[in-house]
């Protein structure tokens, strides 16, 4: 994109990856992988930070503002209850200033090459995406319902690495499953019906293309890639990154070109000594704790939690689906979600509170 902006970026919920263990994974499979934060349009703007910082009335022996010293508590609910994230929130959108994020769910990430594998080589593949992404979220959904016993499959045939002998066994297994699944709705059957086809048509192929030639029980093997897009897809802008050793490290070995020119548009530097990036850990903290909230929930316990929200609570909402939808508006390249469709409608649902 042509456009330039001052971008700002923190993250939250790093696992550096997301792997399956013996008994569980090694972080929350309900957290997302956030990154993300502030940017603005132009450069070099002149806005009136420490005035703000100010506002805050924070302790004299706070050196480095954090999500929990403007949004404290241990869930999303608890957070929006602060009156220091009513400042922030309302300051952001009075400024013009706005949210960009990459959310990325670890275990849908990590299941969706199932059916990339199933219908790769074949008719299937020609499907509307529509079709396709039915079938990912309605596996999702079952898989993430039923966890403990996929988690025994996937370390069986250590997923997603799965050899060429265990490709029939591994479709069988999950073939059985299926078939004892009771589904909640027609689109639901639908969708898993047309998996159950898919495996059937599969137990024969040597391999499964995108469940091959990885890393045993490896599901995302880091996320530098979050990292490098948005620095392509806004070659014209700043990037100015929390300090992150390893991406740091990975970035010297792996420059990033355009037509074999390396970019230089992005900076790590230490969050401590950049107020952007403080503001920018509290709402990618705050996001971080709205999906964890959405997948942890159910809608109906959802609604019935809401109802009971207090006016500051509501009105924090409020101020944050506004500045989300704000940003969307003027840039939907701003918000970007690798997460499945049932996170993302109880994510709206969430932000439709009132």
């Amino acid at each position: 994109m042509d456009d330039t902006y001052t971008f700002y970026y923190d993250e939250t919920n790093n696992s550096r990856k997301f792997r399956i263990t013996e008994k569980d994974f090694n972080s929350s499979k309900d957290e997302d992988f956030v990154i993300g934060g502030l940017v603005y349009e132009g450069e070099n703007r002149q806005f009136s930070l420490d005035k703000l910082f100010q506002s805050f009335k924070l302790q004299s022996n706070v050196k480095e503002v954090k999500r929990q010293h403007i949004a404290p508590g241990k869930t999303f609910l608890e957070c929006v209850k602060s009156t220091k994230l009513q400042l922030l929130l309302k300051w952001i959108i009075e400024n013009d200033v706005y949210v960009h994020f990459m959310a990325m769910n670890n275990l849908y990430f990590g299941i969706v090459d199932i059916i990339d594998s199933l219908v790769a080589d074949t008719e299937f593949s020609m499907l509307p995406p529509d079709y396709i992404n039915l079938m990912k979220n309605t596996l999702y959904k079952y898989i993430n319902a039923d966890i403990d016993y996929i988690h025994s499959v996937f370390l069986k045939y250590n997923y997603p690495n799965i050899q060429s002998d265990n490709v029939q066994p591994f479709c069988e297994d999950f073939i059985a499953w299926i078939e004892n699944i009771s589904v909640e709705n027609e689109q639901e059957d639908f969708g898993l019906e047309s998996v159950r086809q898919l495996l059937k048509d599969s137990r024969k192929k040597e391999n499964l293309c995108f469940l091959s030639d990885n890393k045993d029980l490896i599901l995302m093997d880091g996320y530098e890639s979050l990292y490098i897009e948005p620095i392509y897809m806004f070659p014209y802008s700043q990037h100015t990154f929390d300090e992150e050793v390893e991406i740091i490290d990975k970035l010297k070995d792996f420059p990033i070109c355009i037509d074999n020119q390396i970019l230089s548009n992005y900076v790590f530097v230490k969050s401590e000594s950049n107020q952007w990036i403080q503001l920018s850990d509290v709402i990618i903290g705050i996001l971080g704790k709205m999906f964890l909230y959405a997948n942890s929930k159910s809608k109906s316990e959802i609604i019935n939690e809401t109802i009971k929200l207090s006016d500051m609570q509501k009105e924090n909402i409020s101020l944050l689906k506004s500045l989300i939808e704000k940003s969307e508006k003027k840039c939907l390249a701003f918000i970007h979600f690798t997460a499945n469709f049932y996170e993302i409608e109880k994510v709206k649902l969430i932000l439709s509170m009132k």
